[in-house]
């Protein structure tokens, strides 16, 4: 393109020279012709000088448009390309995500597995426990007082001599380690200090032996594994405090919210540990009963509090003071099980103890924690475990206080069908409602019952007798459980809840008024299935909430409400339901049940304000089916 430009323009530059040639060498006339040629040919000239920048330009301009587009293409590919990793990026992670969902659910699911053939193994171990006992009381209830004076003497015997010889043992062995030390300084003395000193030490190994061999011969093969279990749960108990001692500590010293999370998590689990295997040691109840309550109240407070994180909410300074609070208690209780395994140097005879011998550092220890319950907070939450709810005053108690002699009358007229004999006062109880306690026999089996000391109600009772196989359906078992509370003044309730574990029905009554369950007065009735009689009854929570209510209208529609539950369940019933939240406040509700990957769920929705209050899933274990 230059050399035609350069070509052009030469072109022009000698049309001009000979132009001016011509003009000096013609005349006059010529050179105005000549002028007037040449000017014509200046304006082809400028006009051909213009063409050919014009020329120029244009293709300049094509070429940058050109450029501009080649760039813009590349551009939209390496977008396309981008977007392309982008979009295998996030496959990956999705992959990732679900494969460590996956794998979550299977520990999941293998936890879930494990404690329930733990559940088992303990649920047969008490179940063996339960019929060594039996036995042995049916051995026991036919011996006479001189026999039976003479068997706690012969037992108390071999005790006494089974200590002895535990005791000649280790000074025996102290013995022989102090022989062998002897031993070995007299070494060099000559042959009859050594012979002196193995001789000795034979007789010390003999003597020592025998001990042992009638040491180890007294348990049986039978009693040696109670032992070993009874010492298990109790140093795993001292392991599961220790762990809810560290973590307390950690949620005390962290900022974190997930962390915090973690942590309180880990001190849930632990406390439900930890409290199964409080109840496989041979203790009584009232030593058990501070323990577990220690126990299971700080677990129920992580849950709590982790429940108020996962919802956005910050912990506040009360939640921080309890915390304190129950970490100081569980100090107490980790220093009391340490000191128990320091004194007891790991021999303490737990047998002995389910025997009948309750005394000794563990009851007393344990006992002691009684002295702690003034110094816990009262505890405002949803756990089942609230101190606060101690303070509660009884809506469903009215009338005038009775004796414990008309507590007995009222006792004897709701039990007349159940041929009772031997009724007895036994002691009161204090609490929400305090009672009267009274106590019969029926076949053998204890009779236990609570009456209010106003009014004269039966808050609980339970019969110890057993139930051994199933020959009545839960229609059967409502309409006794029915007909049972009529009969002691419960009117008005409708069953909300069946579960068939150990051939007995557990019923949930609740109180309904206009259709609608309230489930704050609720009374739990057991209905032995082989029998079809009522073997228990607790209404503690009927007379503590039981009143007259003004129950509001629900705003939202029951089609507005079932649009507030996640579509993966499937629906299948709904009814509008009364719910206690918290301490001392109730919502209306709809109640929906519905499945969702063959799991049943009750799902809660507040019928004023659309917000989910409650949910729990139905689990079958080997205890039943269970709501969680």
């Amino acid at each position: 393109m230059e050399e035609k430009k350069n070509n052009a323009v030469e072109k022009v530059n000698q049309t001009v020279k000979n132009a001016e040639k011509k003009e000096k060498t013609s005349t006059p006339a010529k050179k105005e012709n000549s002028s007037a040629k040449k000017r014509t040919v200046t304006a082809k000239v400028k006009a051909a000088k213009k063409a050919e920048r014009e020329r120029i330009r244009a293709e300049k301009k094509a070429e940058r448009e050109k450029k501009r587009q080649a760039k813009k293409v590349a551009m939209e590919q390496a977008k396309v390309q981008k977007e392309r990793i982008r979009a295998e990026k996030r496959i990956e992670l999705a992959r990732i995500k679900a494969h460590k969902k996956a794998e979550k659910d299977k520990a999941k699911a293998a936890a879930a597995r494990a404690k329930a053939a733990k559940k088992a193994r303990i649920a047969e171990k008490k179940a063996e426990l339960k019929a060594e006992k039996a036995a042995r009381r049916e051995t026991l209830k036919h011996e006479t007082k001189k026999q039976r004076a003479a068997r706690i003497a012969k037992e108390k015997q071999e005790r006494a001599e089974l200590k002895k010889q535990k005791f000649l043992a280790k000074k025996r062995e102290k013995e022989l380690r102090r022989q062998e030390r002897a031993k070995r300084a007299e070494r060099n003395k000559g042959f009859g200090g050594w012979l002196a000193a193995v001789i000795s030490l034979g007789v010390a190994t003999l003597i020592l032996a025998s001990v042992l061999t009638f040491t180890l011969i007294m348990p049986t093969a039978e009693s040696r594994m109670l032992e070993s279990t009874y010492s298990k749960s109790f140093y795993d108990v001292k392991d599961q405090v220790n762990n809810m001692d560290v973590n307390l500590s950690k949620v005390l010293a962290s900022k974190d919210g997930g962390a915090i999370s973690g942590y309180l998590t880990d001190i849930a689990v632990e406390s439900e540990v930890a409290e199964s295997n409080v109840q496989q040691l041979p203790l009584e109840d009232e030593n058990k009963f501070y323990t577990t309550k220690l126990i299971n109240q700080i677990g129920d407070f992580a849950k709590y509090l982790n429940k108020k994180i996962v919802a956005g909410e910050p912990l506040t300074d009360d939640d921080y003071k309890t915390l304190v609070h129950l970490y100081t208690a569980n100090a107490t209780l980790k220093n009391s099980l340490a000191e128990i395994a320091d004194r007891t140097n790991g021999e303490f005879n737990f047998s002995a103890m389910a025997n009948g011998n309750k005394s000794g550092i563990i009851t007393d220890k344990l006992t002691e924690l009684e002295n702690l319950s003034v110094e816990y907070p009262e505890l405002i939450y949803d756990g089942p475990f609230s101190d606060g709810r101690d303070d509660r005053e009884a809506k469903g108690i009215t009338g005038t206080e009775i004796t414990p002699a008309e507590a007995k009358t009222v006792f004897e007229k709701a039990f007349a069908k159940m041929g009772i004999a031997n009724v007895e006062n036994d002691g009161e109880a204090n609490g929400i409602i305090p009672c009267y306690n009274v106590k019969a026999e029926v076949e053998g089996d204890i009779l236990y019952a609570q009456i209010s000391k106003t009014g004269g109600k039966i808050v609980m009772f339970d019969y110890s007798g057993s139930c051994n196989d199933v020959k009545y359906g839960k229609e059967y078992a409502i309409a006794a459980g029915e007909e049972f509370m009529r009969s002691v003044g419960i009117d008005d309730m409708t069953a909300v809840w069946v579960n068939l574990s150990g051939n007995v029905y557990t019923i949930n009554f609740a109180y309904e008024t206009n259709k609608i369950p309230v489930y704050s007065d609720l009374v739990k009735v057991r209905v032995c299935a082989e029998t079809n009689k009522v073997i228990g009854m607790e209404a503690l929570s009927y007379y503590t909430n039981h009143t007259d209510r003004v129950i509001a209208k629900a705003t939202l529609t029951e089609k507005e409400a079932r649009e507030k539950v996640s579509v993966n369940i499937e629906i299948e019933t709904a009814r509008l339901a009364v719910v206690p939240v918290g301490e001392t406040s109730e919502k209306l509700c709809y109640e929906f049940t519905g499945t969702y990957d063959d799991s049943t769920f009750y799902v809660y929705i507040d019928a004023l304000s659309g917000k989910q209050v409650q949910m729990f899933k139905v689990v079958e274990s080997t205890e039943g089916t269970l709501l969680v």
